[in-house]
C-alpha cells in the first residue's frame, strides 16, 4: 500500500471534484491520482500556465463597485408583487 498525501484545494482534471487529488510514490516516481474517479498520471511539477480561477462569491464584485474589464456588472433587481397596486 502506498502512503497518500492529499493536495488541499486541488481539482481533479477529469471529474472536477475538489480535495480528492493525492500524491504517492511508486518505483521512485511521483504520481497523482483521484479518490473519486480513475484519474491517475505521473506528477509533473513544472508550471503549465496559470490555472483558471473558479468563480466564487468572494472573487466577484459587489453591488455598487465598478467591475473590472473582464467581469460582468452586478445589477440590483426590485421584485414587484403584481397583485399589489400602488
Amino acid at each position: 500500500m502506498h502512503k497518500k498525501r492529499f493536495i488541499a484545494g486541488a481539482l481533479c482534471p477529469k471529474c472536477q471534484q475538489r480535495d480528492k487529488i493525492f500524491i504517492y510514490f511508486e518505483a521512485d516516481e511521483k504520481w497523482r491520482a483521484c479518490n473519486r474517479c480513475d484519474f491517475n498520471e505521473p506528477f509533473d511539477q513544472r508550471d503549465n500556465g496559470k490555472p483558471e480561477e473558479i468563480v466564487t462569491r468572494v472573487n466577484q464584485n459587489r453591488l455598487g463597485e465598478k467591475p473590472l474589464a473582464h467581469e460582468v456588472a452586478v445589477e440590483a433587481v426590485k421584485l414587484i408583487d403584481p397583485k399589489k397596486r400602488s
